[in-house]
Order: C-alpha cells, then structure tokens, then sequence
C-alpha cells in the first residue's frame, strides 16, 4: 500500500485513472503530434504564444528512471532551457525516490507535487536542494493518509501555471504519453505537445503494456496517429 500512497508503483496511475477512465479517454488528442522536440523551437513558439512549458521527464527527456538525458531530444531541451523569458516545471508520475532525483538532475527547474489528504490537496516543489517539506513532514502526512496525485489531473496543471506565472493560454505541456500527458493537458485547459517515447526498450514490462494499449486505444478512438508539421494545428 505504502507503494501505491508514495507513487512508487506504476500501478498507482492505473488505479486513480480507472473511476474516470471514459473521461480520460475523451481527452487523449494532443494539439500537436511532433516527430521530435527539435521542432519545438523559437519560431515555434513565437507563432504559437508560448511562454511556459510543462515537461515529463521519462520517455520524454531520458529513458524509464535513467539519470541522463536521451541523445535524442538533449540538444533541443538545452536550447529550449536557454532561451530567455522561457519559464519551465516538471510534472512527472515518479515514485519518491526518483522525484528526489529528478530535481538533482534539473536543479534549475521546479519539480512539482501534489496529494490528496483527506478532503484537501497538498502542494510539494522542489528545485534543487531545497524541498518544501522536510523528510519529517513527508512521514508524517503519508502516515496520516496522504496520497500522491499522479497525471492525468487538472490539480497539478493548475498548480504547473500558478508556479509558471504565466496564463493557462501561453503555456503547453510536453509529453510522450497520450493518457496522462496529453489527457492531463486537456483536463487542465493547456496545449500539448505528443512526442514519440524514447528508448522504450528501457521501460519495465508494466509500463510497455501501457504504451501499447494506449496505441490502440488512440487508433479506435481517433484513427491513425499523425505527425504534424511544424506550427500547424
């Protein structure tokens, strides 16, 4: 249970999703279908009013739970990183262990959490070193029932916009998965990218089940996935 409670297990994202699965399904089509980050550069951006941009980590940027990023999207997320008045979060669906790793390997980026206890929300950021909870703090809201929000969910694109400071309109989420990325945008009322997952042979077996299914899901829902070109809706 503990697992499930602190994001740990996979299995945990399947759970929140199942009660509002038809819900999510409804919102699985991104803005955009990119063949790769490289597109998204500055002119991109200038043309689509972007100035804050919501980032998944694995399968986005580096492969399932690898400490370095992916030759493949590397070059454009530094430059992307580099670009002035450019604003950046993270919202990833990683058990603890990772979220704290994570912000060692983008100690220049909030890295955003959020869990249900009781009837309320708690809000977690880290950048960096600093954490707003203490170790303590974290034993003592899991022990008092605390539950990890995983994406999809509105809760951590609101939270992903108040941290950017920027309109929900001028923001975009970037993600290689169409249920918790994509549909996570849409239930947040921002633009999304869909890229192609990297290095999916890294993923665990439970994780490579689910990018499959969603595949199919999307083709019985939306017809054949296609890769748009650039800047166009």
């Amino acid at each position: 249970m503990r697992s499930l409670a602190t994001g740990n297990s996979a299995f945990s994202t399947f759970v929140q999703m199942a009660p509002r699965l038809v819900s999510v399904l409804r919102r699985m089509r991104p803005t955009w279908h990119l063949a790769a980050l490289a597109e998204v550069d500055a002119a991109f951006l200038a043309k689509q009013g972007i100035r804050g941009i919501i980032w998944d980590v694995d399968g986005t940027l580096t492969g399932d739970r690898r400490r370095s990023l992916d030759d493949g999207n590397a070059a454009a997320f530094r430059a992307l990183l580099a670009m002035p008045g450019l604003a950046h979060v993270v919202l990833s669906n990683a058990g603890e262990e990772r979220y704290a790793e994570l912000s060692g390997m983008f100690p220049g980026m909030p890295i955003l959490r959020a869990y249900t206890e009781g009837n309320g929300v708690l809000y977690r950021r880290r950048q960096g070193a600093d954490d707003s909870w203490t170790a303590a703090e974290l034993e003592k809201h899991l022990a008092d029932g605390a539950r990890v929000i995983r994406k999809p969910s509105r809760v951590l694109v609101d939270y992903a916009i108040r941290e950017l400071g920027i309109p929900q309109g001028a923001a975009v989420m970037i993600g290689d998965q169409y249920l918790t990325d994509v549909a996570g945008a849409n239930l947040g009322g921002v633009r999304s990218i869909k890229l192609p997952t990297l290095a999916r042979e890294t993923f665990r077996t439970s994780v490579r089940f689910t990018q499959r299914l969603e595949l199919v899901l999307y083709a019985l829902l939306y017809g054949a996935a296609k890769t748009r070109g650039r800047g166009r809706e």
